[in-house]
């Protein structure tokens, strides 16, 4: 059985985000197990946060999706 990553990194347009931004409500939920799962919050979402998110895993290939924000 494949093991846990060691770590979980979240990107915005390729780059790393900080999730003790001053800012705040940007948090991730990451639970290991057989098939690990990773989730990315982002409270009160902009124009701005609109791009390309990639998730990137310490021992997988990384997948991205383009999110759109309309309001």
């Amino acid at each position: 059985s494949p093991s846990p990553p060691q770590y979980v990194f979240w990107y915005h347009n390729e780059h790393m985000i900080n999730y003790d931004t001053s800012r705040g409500g940007v948090s991730v939920s990451t639970e290991p197990g057989p098939k690990t799962h990773s989730r990315l919050i982002i409270n009160h979402a902009t124009h701005g946060d609109s791009g390309n998110y990639t998730c990137r895993a310490s021992n997988t290939e990384a997948d991205t999706i383009y999110v759109f924000v309309s309001k």
